[in-house]
């Protein structure tokens, strides 16, 4: 099955994933002459909500993260990844 990677934005919930689905972001770097934001990297994780809020945040291994933040930083691209099933 091939990957349709998705440009993210937060501005319709028809160009974003759902909250607790399990996704992969692909992050682009902005400007490669910052030094903590110069790498592409690829991230598996879920954008959940806070207590019944609106705000989606990214939860991945590198710990939680604002997506608005990470715009301003990355040009981010996503795709739904298949739950592991144990087979």
């Amino acid at each position: 099955m091939p990957i349709h990677w998705k440009r993210l934005d937060l501005r319709s919930k028809t160009t974003m994933p759902r909250p607790n689905t399990l996704t992969a972001l692909y992050l682009q770097p902005v400007n490669t002459r910052q030094a903590f934001y110069s790498t592409e990297r690829y991230e598996i994780g879920r954008f959940k909500t806070e207590d019944g809020r609106h705000k989606l945040w990214w939860h991945s291994s590198r710990g939680v993260n604002d997506p608005v933040r990470m715009r301003k930083h990355y040009d981010i691209w996503w795709c739904p990844v298949w739950e592991f099933d144990g087979f």
